[in-house]
Formats: C-alpha cells, sequence, structure tokens
C-alpha cells in the first residue's frame, strides 16, 4: 500500500474546486472568443455531453443514468439555463427603475454566481442547472 493518493476513477464525482475552476475557465474562454469560438466548440463537445472548458478539464456532464448528458440536455442546459435565463434576467432588472439610484445590474450576477456556486454547497456536487435537467458532472 502507498501514500500516494489514487487517480480519480472515470465517473466519479468531478470536486467542488474542479467545478468552481470549470465556470470560470468556462467564462473566461468565452469572453476570450466573444461567445462565437465558445459556440462552434460547445457544438462538438456537446454531443459527448462536454462543454469546452470540461473537455480542456477532462470532465464530463451525465444523466441520472450515468451515460454522457444528450446534445438536447446539454443545450438547455448550458444554453439555455447558464446564459439565457441570466441574460434575460440581467435585461429585467435593468430596465427597471429604482428610486434612489439603486443599479441593479449586478443582480443578475448575483443571481448566476450563486447558481454556479451552488456545486460548492450541495451533497451531490450540482449546480441549479444540473438539478433542473438532471445531470451530474464527473470525470471523464
Amino acid at each position: 500500500m502507498t501514500d500516494e493518493p489514487s487517480a480519480p476513477e472515470s465517473g466519479s464525482p468531478a470536486g467542488r474546486g474542479q467545478r468552481l475552476a470549470g465556470h470560470i475557465f468556462e467564462v473566461a474562454l468565452f469572453a476570450l472568443t466573444l461567445g462565437v469560438g465558445w459556440v462552434v466548440w460547445f457544438l462538438r463537445t456537446a454531443r459527448t455531453g462536454q462543454t469546452p472548458a470540461k473537455a480542456f478539464l477532462g470532465l464530463r456532464v451525465v444523466g441520472s443514468d450515468g451515460r454522457p448528458a444528450s446534445l438536447g440536455q446539454m443545450a438547455v442546459r448550458d444554453i439555455g439555463l447558464k446564459v439565457l435565463v441570466f441574460v434575460l434576467l440581467d435585461v429585467l432588472l435593468l430596465s427597471m427603475e429604482v428610486e434612489g439610484g439603486v443599479d441593479l445590474a449586478f443582480a443578475g450576477v448575483a443571481a448566476w454566481l450563486v447558481a454556479a456556486a451552488w456545486c460548492v454547497w450541495d451533497g451531490e456536487r450540482q449546480c441549479l442547472w444540473d438539478k433542473v435537467v438532471g445531470t451530474r458532472v464527473v470525470m471523464a
């Protein structure tokens, strides 16, 4: 027996740090490619249950049956929930005028950060969009 930690098994849940690193890396890739490169890369990797950052980090999104998430699940999870819902929330909040000059622009970003960080304290390590779609992130 050795004192060295063993490598995680394929299919084992991704660690909380890996999940957060994935979020940060995903945002950075999206920004660096102005969204266009990310979408093209996403369309290539989503069929295997991966996003660009997850492919790079060796992670995979799987459904409740343990198989890679479908293209539909990935589209709903990563484009519908992660992007469109929060963009619409930001647009809605920005259109609201609050007496006293309080800027609500940060509220949509704060909501996204809470949804993304949910995996840190969730026992199943699922972010809110994983809970909605019924997916989880594992080692590829």
